[in-house]
């Protein structure tokens, strides 16, 4: 699994997430403030979208392609 990017908002993660998916590829939101992972309160960029390594690529055309619109 590689970390294709990093988010503050869980919403924006999960845009993201949900677009990728609909490309064909597996994403994960993992969210480190979730279950109290982080006690100290919200860290920015804490949320972060994991592909496994073989859709990394894919993932990073989908993500790129959206941005230009």
């Amino acid at each position: 699994m590689q970390i294709l990017r990093s988010f503050s908002k869980s919403e924006d993660a999960h845009l993201l997430a949900t677009l990728l998916r609909d490309n064909g590829v597996e994403a994960y939101v993992i969210d480190d403030n979730a279950y109290g992972g982080n006690l100290l309160g919200a860290i920015k960029n804490s949320i972060r979208i994991e592909v496994p390594d073989d859709q990394h690529a894919l993932a990073r055309e989908v993500m790129e392609a959206a941005a230009e619109k």
